[in-house]
């Protein structure tokens, strides 16, 4: 994936109780500032008012992905009831999409790509026999389609047990890269249509990650296990892990005795001239012995320095960590 241009907000995308998903658009201005708290203070805010909101069915157990697309100009959701949902960032106005062909019950890597939006399923089982592994959408079209058969190891599956589960992706030119849990990597060629197998070696990133060709033509993306920032060539086939910063992860958390737990998922946002955001729900005890959920928002940049002896390397400088109080009603933050 291209680097994005140099922005001065991120969306977040909180999934709701009531049961809608609300958008907000916070500054990154104080993420990177030189100024204002140590770099070992907890800093804690409160999330301004939601600019936007995308609506559920009351009674619907849907779950939405999201992604930004146009140049951050609009969030395209697919949900797992085959809805398509969009949200204008500057209007702040949501609509309707034309619907899917199949249900994502398993969860969506929503990737936009050549100005079309791709849909992959990211769990498979077997009631998805006979099934794409996904769609994509050409808005000048109006309707999805389905995805040409991947190679026929990319999943085997019988009636009772997942036999396919995507574990990370990243895009590059025309290609999608995919993993699939012990399966290996594949990648699709958004223009030919077309699937070839990479390896049978896996991804070492957690969901998303992001090609930035001004670092180092470098992929970046969280470890699976330890969940801390990783760099990555991914021209070596297979892909070696060329930086691992393990203080990326939000040990100060730990440390201070009041995390109850850290959500499952994660995000990463690469915000343009080696700035990157990495953020997390974390659930933590109140001083009223309550628990509260919070978005744990890190702030990095990526340098280019040089050795003494010339060779040239990355360095990262933490810039800001930022905790943000959801409402009680707030159940997961995606950041974008």
């Amino acid at each position: 994936m291209a680097a994005g241009n140099k922005r001065k907000h991120l969306l977040i995308v909180m999934k709701d109780q009531k049961p809608d998903y609300f958008v907000y658009s916070i500054s990154i201005k104080h993420l990177f500032q030189s100024s204002g708290p140590s770099r070992g203070a907890m800093e804690m805010r409160s999330l301004p008012s939601a600019v936007g909101q995308v609506h559920k069915p009351l009674s619907s157990p849907e779950r939405i992905d999201f992604a930004l697309a146009g140049d951050g100009a609009t969030l395209a959701g697919v949900g797992s009831l085959k809805r398509t949902v969009t949200y204008d960032t500057r209007s702040g106005a949501s609509s309707a999409g034309p619907e899917l062909q199949h249900l994502k019950t398993g969860g969506t890597y929503v990737v936009p790509l050549g100005g079309r939006l791709y849909a992959l399923n990211r769990r498979l089982t077997g009631s998805d026999e006979g099934k794409p592994c996904g769609e994509d959408l050409l808005p000048a079209d109006g309707a999805w389609r389905g995805l040409p058969d991947p190679p026929p190891d990319f999943r085997y599956m019988n009636q009772f047990q997942i036999k396919c589960q995507l574990t990370a992706y990243f895009t590059a030119g025309a290609r999608i890269w995919v993993s699939a849990e012990e399966r290996g990597t594949y990648s699709f060629h958004t223009v030919r249509r077309s699937w070839r197998k990479e390896g049978d070696w896996e991804l070492p990133f957690c969901h998303r990650a992001l090609l930035v060709p001004e670092l180092d033509n470098l992929c970046f993306g969280l470890c699976p296990k330890r969940r801390h920032l990783l760099a990555v060539d991914v021209q070596q086939s297979p892909p070696v892990v060329r930086y691992s910063w393990e203080n990326t992860y939000p040990r100060w958390v730990h440390e201070n005795g009041n995390l109850c737990g850290l959500m499952p998922e994660c995000s990463l946002v690469y915000l343009g001239d080696g700035n990157f955001c990495i953020a997390w729900t974390v659930l933590m005890d109140t001083a009223d012995g309550g628990r509260q959920n919070f978005i744990h928002l890190m702030a990095v940049q990526i340098i280019k320095t040089s050795t003494l002896s010339g060779m040239k390397q990355l360095r990262i400088v933490k810039r800001r960590v930022c905790c943000y109080k959801m409402p009680s009603h707030g159940l997961m933050a995606y950041v974008f």
